[in-house]
């Protein structure tokens, strides 16, 4: 036997269910992830695209802010 043909017989045996159940929750939280970052990085882009020369934009408690200059 291999590594990875051993066995640990301190856990019970997941049934269909449970994996199915348990890879959904993971797929969830990715998808989650995913989309925050996205529209993190769809937002700076944004900005940067459509940048006004008057305007200075400043991050402030993680939110980027534009102050325009007189």
């Amino acid at each position: 036997m291999t590594r990875r043909e051993n066995l640990s017989m301190g856990r019970k045996a997941e049934s269909i269910y449970t994996a199915m159940k348990k890879n959904r929750a993971n797929c969830e939280k990715k998808k989650a992830i995913f989309a925050a970052r996205h529209t993190v990085s769809s937002f700076e882009e944004h900005i940067r695209r459509n940048a006004d020369v008057k305007a200075c934009y400043v991050y402030i408690n993680g939110v980027s802010m534009p102050v325009l200059s007189a």
